[in-house]
């Protein structure tokens, strides 16, 4: 009897499965390796000192092109990814996003860029090192996303001077905040206001603008805040309409811009909607600092809840 129960406890000890190891949570990260201001070039040893290794395995790729990232991302969802990383500035941000829009897969930010705007919002450090540590945490939530035509954005799209200045800035060698304020300077003194045809919400509205802008966040990126009330998880897109305004109201609009009274000012007006369609435009938009042209009509419309981001 003592040796069949010795044989029993010799048996259960080899074949009672032990605990499960609980897989690590995959990583993919996405990087723009021309982007702003330099800090990418050193993230691969970034990520090894500061990303979790005992909970986290990942990849880095590269950008070779523009829409690149929107293959790399969309790829990264259907192999498995849990997280995405965009490693970039705005631009890289949202074509990164445009690959996960409706899947439960997390955008994290490590951002690198000019602006930054979109890291701003969620208070996401613009120290690599730093934002890589957020991932750490898995501290997630949803935030609405823009469909405009067919592409979509996270941050703000616009068309009149700010996409002129995306335009000017897209074709030089250097980037940086420096660099995007000489565009600025550059541009404003020549540009004159155009008119624009839009329906908001149905309702038609015919307006001479210095810029129009469709904002998913608060701002262009160095706390220069278009849309100061706008909330990235409300299901609403806020249009901005900053209008045309005389060379002595420049300096009061620059710092409005700035110190979020933009709102306040008499030369702008503000909707809060959930569809705009801007009527055949004759000139170049932006979309998160990228520009784009477009020969039909502009359909942007909000998608409530539709992206799921890492944030602090």
């Amino acid at each position: 009897m003592k040796n069949l129960l010795k044989l029993l406890l010799l048996f259960l000890v080899c074949y009672i499965p032990l605990e499960a190891k609980e897989p690590k949570t995959k990583v993919c990260f996405i990087v723009n390796p021309i982007s702003g201001v330099g800090k990418q070039k050193k993230i691969e040893k970034l990520i090894k000192r500061n990303l979790n290794l005992s909970e986290f395995s990942y990849e880095v790729h590269y950008t070779k092109r523009p829409k690149h990232a929107t293959e790399l991302s969309h790829r990264a969802v259907l192999e498995g990814a849990q997280i995405i990383v965009a490693v970039g500035g705005d631009g890289s941000v949202n074509e990164v996003a445009q690959g996960m829009i409706g899947s439960q897969v997390a955008l994290a930010i490590i951002p690198t860029g000019s602006g930054n705007g979109f890291a701003r919002y969620f208070d996401i450090p613009t120290d690599p090192a730093e934002a890589i540590q957020v991932i750490n945490g898995l501290h997630d939530q949803w935030i609405d996303t823009v469909k405009i035509n067919q592409e979509s954005y996270i941050g703000v799209a616009g068309i009149g001077f700010d996409a002129d200045v995306s335009l000017a800035f897209s074709t030089l060698e250097k980037r940086g905040p420096a660099s995007y304020l000489r565009v600025i300077l550059s541009e404003l003194p020549n540009y004159k206001a155009q008119n624009y045809e839009l329906v908001i919400d149905g309702k038609p509205y015919k307006e001479k603008a210095f810029l129009i802008c469709f904002a998913n966040s608060k701002q262009y990126g160095n706390n220069a805040f278009i849309a100061p009330n706008a909330q990235i998880d409300d299901g609403f897109l806020d249009v901005i309409i900053w209008k045309e305004f005389p060379p002595h109201a420049a300096p009061k609009l620059v710092h409005d811009l700035f110190t979020k009274h933009l709102g306040d000012s008499k030369y702008t007006q503000s909707f809060r909607c959930q569809e705009v369609i801007l009527k055949k435009p004759m000139h170049t938009l932006h979309i998160d600092g990228e520009p784009m042209d477009f020969d039909e009509d502009v359909y942007i419309r909000i998608l409530p809840s539709s992206l799921k981001i890492i944030t602090p």
